[in-house]
């Protein structure tokens, strides 16, 4: 396996996937604490506020998801009140 300049492991190939969800309730995260990558399954790109692997616990900073899988590698992903997004994370 592959690791980022900050030591991150990463990989071409996606072997877990699952749905985002209740972005309006709350931060989401894998509950096992795992980063992962997020796939914009929507028809336009979405701007989220996201916690990369490498940044500290409560920093957040915007960047825009465009359609399809994205090279980010995520944390956590802060509570929006954006509707009609369809995300999925996946690692």
């Amino acid at each position: 396996m592959d690791v980022t300049r900050s030591g991150e492991q990463i990989s071409a190939q996606i072997a877990k996937m699952g749905v985002v969800e209740g972005l309006d309730k709350g931060n989401f995260s894998i509950v096992s604490g795992q980063n992962f990558q997020i796939k914009n399954d929507g028809v336009q790109p979405v701007s989220l506020q996201v916690q990369l692997a490498g940044m500290e616990e409560g920093t957040f900073i915007e960047t825009t998801f465009e359609i399809g899988w994205n090279p980010e590698i995520v944390r956590v992903i802060k509570a929006t009140s954006l509707s009609g997004i369809n995300l999925k994370w996946g690692y």
